[in-house]
């Protein structure tokens, strides 16, 4: 073994042995939560960061390990994050007749079978893994709360337009698809750091146009200041009012004085390769900023109605969590399975699919 070799292999066993201590330092202790993390994982996310931003960063001298430190905290988030989403649950004809949760999600069986027949990523992965019986997916949807009108039950006295809140969950839409539960959860962490990535580059692209949308109003405005000074110094100066001519002056000067401030601010944070790789560490050391899931619950009844107090019995828990990707609107989102014996129980075969 070449010395070259030797150092090497000591570095990898003491990068490994760091790793732990390092998320514990970053955890308070609590480590025993988080052994699925290993080196690889945080070497995989390095990758991605780089593939989705700019391979340039390469070049930066320790950019893995200025990354190192974010990257562990966002692994650390996306995986607790990840098991906020609840699910998976079965989903057709059968349990949309026995399950709650199900009959709540969709107005009817035949939005069942419409959600099935238009999925590509459905018909892609039966297509793919003609041996597999099941798919595990992730479901997203619009839940929207309206006010109606309804008949409600009051002992034996039928009382009508008791003002109530309907629940309607719309737009749904299958996103990933994996052989197990597991696996999709695994899926849905990577697919958390890609989209962390991604909102770094858009970040870095953002402060790009704002430089250069300065840089454009700079130059601009200090054209119309020296037409302005150069008409006071001509002809034209012996019609214009003098307290006019001095606050627009005025004006453009202060205009100009705060672009350029907001420009010196600006041109710094991407002026080199170094600044682009702060970019993206600050995204990925605060992952909260960019993703975010909350566990929402809502009690209905069979009609979709809002059953406020839970100690009468009436309707059941139906769970979902809210999530955030970036500026986006949150939806509601839960993991799904479905199998394949129930799409031939609908006369539709994968193949079929559009």
């Amino acid at each position: 073994m070449t010395g070259k070799q030797e150092n090497t292999d000591t570095f990898k066993l003491f990068d490994s042995s760091m790793l732990k201590q390092l998320i514990n330092k970053l955890l308070g202790g609590f480590t025993e939560r988080y052994e699925w993390l290993d080196e690889q994982d945080v070497e995989k996310a390095i990758d991605i960061i780089l593939e989705e931003t700019d391979p340039r960063l390469r070049m930066v001298g320790g950019y893995r390990r200025k990354l190192r430190k974010p990257v562990i905290r966002s692994l650390v988030y996306v995986n607790k994050l990840v098991t906020r989403i609840p699910g998976a649950f079965e989903v057709n004809r059968k349990s949309f007749g026995a399950s709650p949760q199900v009959n709540a999600l969709f107005g009817s069986v035949d939005d069942i079978d419409e959600l099935i027949i238009r999925s590509r990523v459905l018909k892609q992965y039966f297509d793919e893994y003609p041996d597999r019986d099941a798919a595990y997916a992730t479901l997203v949807m619009h839940r929207v709360d309206k006010n109606v009108l309804g008949m409600e039950l009051g002992g034996d006295i039928v009382k009508r337009d008791v003002a109530q809140v309907a629940v309607n969950f719309s737009g749904h839409r299958l996103g990933i698809c994996a052989s197990s539960e597991s696996e999709l959860r695994d899926m849905l962490i990577w697919r958390g750091i890609h989209n962390l990535a991604i909102t770094a580059l858009d970040n870095i692209t953002h402060l790009k146009m704002k430089t250069t949308e300065l840089q454009k109003q700079s130059v601009l405005l200090k054209i119309k200041l020296r037409d302005l000074q150069a008409q006071h110094r001509g002809l034209d100066a012996l019609t214009a009012a003098d307290t006019d001519e001095a606050q627009d002056t005025q004006s453009l000067a202060r205009e100009l004085e705060e672009t350029e401030r907001q420009l010196s601010e600006a041109q710094p944070r991407l002026g080199t390769l170094d600044d682009y790789l702060t970019q993206v560490r600050r995204v990925f050391n605060h992952p909260s900023r960019y993703l975010r899931v909350k566990p929402d619950a809502v009690r209905v009844d069979r009609m979709g109605i809002k059953v406020e107090n839970e100690k009468s019995g009436r309707g059941a828990e139906v769970v979902s969590a809210n999530i955030t990707i970036g500026r986006n609107p949150p939806v509601a989102g839960l993991l799904v399975v479905f199998n394949r014996e129930d799409m031939r129980s609908i006369n539709i075969k994968p193949l079929s699919f559009t």
